[in-house]
């Protein structure tokens, strides 16, 4: 009996162990500025709508933006992005999936600031692209805030700006992504 206490017991001991190395959010968030002139506050969009999953154990991230939750400070900017460049009704989402190098799941555990990389693929408007970019993982108290900086070409995802705005936008967006989880 003591035998099978101490199976049951080393079981459950490791399935929390093991279920412990994944962590799910949705203080997710993405935001970035396509005008040339960045002081230009009318292009500026932000979406808090994002949900990720870390496998902290594995070193693996996957991002999800319903694109539909970008907002612009251009209320017919943000239609124009929705209806005619991202097509949001066809593709309702972006994504990334990849996995984190120089991570291990022992950072986690104490607080400090660490450079490590990702590298995976976007989708977005229905095309799959490589991606790789530095990342700042903040580690402090129960939270672990990711914080990535990226440029991403529209060409790259054929999305098609029209002529007679292209010369307002640059060719590669600036992209902030910030992915807090709790510990």
């Amino acid at each position: 009996m003591k035998k099978l206490i101490l199976v049951v017991a080393a079981i459950f001991s490791f399935t929390t162990f093991v279920n412990a190395q994944k962590y799910t959010t949705r203080d997710a968030s993405v935001s970035f500025n396509p005008n040339k002139d960045q002081s230009e506050s009318g292009y500026q969009a932000k979406s808090t709508g994002g949900t990720a999953i870390l496998q902290a154990d594995k070193a693996q991230v996957a991002f999800l933006i319903p694109v539909k939750t970008v907002r612009f400070n251009n209320s017919l900017l943000e239609e124009h992005f929705n209806d005619n460049y991202l097509e949001t009704d066809k593709y309702p989402n972006a994504t990334y999936k990849g996995t984190l190098s120089g991570f291990t799941a022992s950072m986690l555990t104490k607080d400090g600031t660490y450079n490590i990389s990702s590298q995976g693929q976007v989708t977005m408007h229905g095309t799959t692209q490589p991606f790789s970019a530095p990342v700042k993982l903040v580690v402090s108290g129960k939270t672990a805030t990711f914080y990535c900086n990226f440029k991403i070409k529209a060409a790259s995802y054929k999305i098609q700006i029209p002529s007679s705005v292209s010369d307002k936008i640059l060719p590669a967006t600036p992209v902030s992504v910030v992915i807090k989880f709790a510990l």
